[in-house]
């Protein structure tokens, strides 16, 4: 059985930062970060059934062409991952966390901006 592996970028640590400052604005911080928690216990129990369940974003095939990053939908998150093989493992990559209805060209862009 090939072991899969879950790894976080600094840019996921840094969306999730601004995510939960973000949503607190309007929810109690707590329950923003228990939704957050359970949005990545969701996924990781998810790729780690299935690495593939996830499509394609569709998002970013549209601005860039690229098929190789996927989208999770959870709790209202969208959660952009990556998965390579690597030693006889795949390594599942999280690249990025922002809410459902948030642009992914815009974060990005925020993102250059304020950890250049």
């Amino acid at each position: 059985m090939i072991q899969t592996v879950i790894e976080y970028t600094e840019t996921f640590s840094n969306s999730t930062d601004l995510a939960i400052t973000h949503f607190s604005l309007w929810n109690d911080e707590i329950r923003v970060l228990d939704k957050i928690e359970d949005t990545i216990n969701i996924f990781e129990d998810s790729v780690s059934a299935n690495p593939l369940i996830y499509s394609v974003s569709a998002s970013l095939f549209d601005i860039a062409g690229l098929t190789s990053i996927r989208e999770a939908n959870i709790n209202g998150y969208r959660l952009l991952y990556e998965l390579n093989e690597r030693d006889n493992r795949i390594i599942i990559t999280a690249l990025l966390l922002l809410g459902e209805r948030q642009s992914i060209k815009e974060q990005l862009v925020k993102h250059c901006l304020m950890y250049k």
